[in-house]
């Protein structure tokens, strides 16, 4: 498989952990909008005027008493629905509201009564129910009650209106007709059925369900909860992605090899850049690994001088040169630390050297290449190192110079590794004037979570490409969860059988030393 076909799928199989990582990068946003959006949505609940909700039940016929009388069908009776409309409009009216308002008692006006009443026609049957939903359950109990009895009676007055209705029009019918005709004797029948159903009138409605109590309506407690957690994921989520979508730093190992191209080599975590500690001590984990690493890609390539750095500053690239170096030289293979950083040089504070010569004593011809070297610890003699020395105004044209490939060809002769501390990439042309130079094999890059920038690192691989030494791969630094890559768990245990095969090499352990800001 190819490096470009193991890249993609990489970036295929990398989109769910990128979002895992993205939530636990985020989580304390995510839960302080959750809290804060179920805590709103609680005291709004407890704040909320509560409203009581009583329902009367009432049974309707579309067909009136003088209709039956007369034996004709009601109009629109093949229109149940349009019937149910109907019916509701008149039990919501306005002289249902002023007879609901006189039984009561009550002062306000009918359109107010109307306000808090709600009348719905039940599916399937002829049935109204009457819903009074006010602040006091009492009230709206009686205000349900006396809609549906007074909608009954303003059908019973309907009705008698209607049935004297028909009598006038019988009467008016009945007048010219000679006595003892057919006709004549047909509307005398209709008229005394008339005047039967007058005394049973009653609107052809009748109460099925008086209401007896009210009931809370709105949310409850436990509905107000779920409400405020759901929107406060939303939320959440909303406000993550787009702090993500505007943060243009990396944040997952795989972003690095997916923007850089290359493989991530080791990963070093936080911890490793606070403690001081022994050279046995689980802090030296990633190197070793790293060290691993690098023997692996010497199979097929030659490594034997490397150059480390980085897109921008502060990504600690030093760091990783000091401690590389430092686990090789406990593989008993000789190491040369060369800083080539002539422009911000920390070796002095990482081995506290003090003010004195190195490089650039050399390439003045000043003093001997050995007499530049120091060995930082007496107890590993094959681990020199080459500080940068007084700095000079030229570092770019310095870098550039026969000079530097001699010293480097002459430390990497035998079966020594050296490993080059150069300046970032990005800043500044230094490093670009090292990536041409033959005497160096190869280049490991530097990438610190949370610091550098897509941007940078983009323009960082343009650099790369521009160049004749090729990057071996990434040392991603700055992890905050060591226990997710297995040192804080197992990396003790691992560290102690190494420390006792380097114990074994030499007299005695290594020192400490204190962490460096690089």
């Amino acid at each position: 498989m190819s490096r470009s076909e193991d890249f993609e799928r990489t970036s295929e199989g990398g989109g769910v952990a990128n979002l895992l990582d993205v939530l636990r990068r985020r989580w304390l946003i995510i839960v302080a909008v959750v809290v804060a959006s179920v805590a709103v949505s609680v005291v709004h609940q407890k704040r909320a005027v509560k409203s009581y909700a009583a329902a009367a039940s009432v049974a309707f016929q579309s067909s009136t008493l003088s209709d039956a009388a007369l034996q004709v069908s009601p109009s629109g009776g093949n229109e149940p629905q349009r019937e149910a409309n109907t019916e509701v409009l008149v039990a919501h009216s306005p002289e249902v509201a002023k007879g609901a308002r006189a039984q009561l008692g009550l002062a306000a006006d009918a359109s107010e009564l109307l306000k808090d009443v709600e009348v719905e026609a039940a599916a399937n049957a002829d049935v109204l129910n009457m819903i009074a939903t006010t602040s006091d359950p009492r009230y709206s109990v009686r205000l349900a009650n006396a809609f549906a009895e007074q909608y009954i009676a303003f059908k019973a007055k309907a009705q008698l209106v209607s049935i004297a209705s028909a009598e006038r029009k019988l009467q008016e019918q009945l007048a010219p007709l000679p006595a003892g005709s057919p006709e004549r004797l047909a509307l005398q029948q209709s008229l005394q059925r008339l005047s039967e159903l007058r005394a049973v009138a009653g609107g052809g409605a009748s109460i099925i369900g008086l209401a007896s109590r009210a009931k809370l309506v709105g949310t409850s407690l436990r509905t107000a909860i779920v409400i405020g957690f759901v929107i406060g994921l939303a939320i959440a989520f909303s406000i993550v992605f787009l702090l993500e979508s505007l943060d243009r730093r990396i944040q997952s190992i795989e972003e690095f090899e997916h923007e850089y191209r290359l493989p991530a080599l080791a990963a070093v975590p936080q911890a490793a850049f606070r403690f001081e500690r022994a050279a046995d001590r689980t802090e030296l984990e990633p190197y070793r690994i790293l060290r691993s690493a690098l023997d692996f890609a010497a199979v097929t390539r030659e490594l034997g001088t490397l150059l480390v750095t980085s897109a921008s500053l502060g990504e600690g690239k030093t760091t990783v040169s000091v401690d590389l170096a430092h686990a090789v030289a406990l593989s008993r293979r000789r190491v040369v630390l060369i800083e080539l950083d002539l422009r911000r040089p920390a070796f002095e504070s990482h081995f506290g050297l003090g003010n004195r010569s190195g490089l650039t004593s050399v390439l003045a011809r000043n003093i001997p290449l050995a007499d530049a070297l120091i060995e930082p610890f007496p107890d590993l003699p094959n681990f020199s190192v080459l500080p940068a020395g007084p700095l000079p105004h030229n570092p770019s044209e310095l870098l550039g110079s026969p000079g530097i490939t001699e010293i480097i060809s002459e430390l990497a002769a035998g079966e020594s590794m050296v490993i080059i501390d150069a300046p970032p990439l990005n800043p500044v042309a230094d490093a670009q004037v090292l990536l041409n130079n033959h005497a160096i094999h190869g280049t490991i890059l530097v990438a610190r979570l949370g610091q550098a920038t897509r941007d940078e690192v983009r323009r960082a691989r343009m650099i790369l490409n521009r160049h004749i030494v090729e990057p071996v791969g990434l040392v991603v630094t700055g992890l905050r969860d060591a226990d997710r890559y297995g040192y804080g768990l197992y990396g003790a245990d691992a560290a102690a059988l190494e420390a006792n095969g380097d114990r074994s090499s030499r007299a005695a352990g290594n020192p400490s030393r204190q962490r460096l800001p690089r």
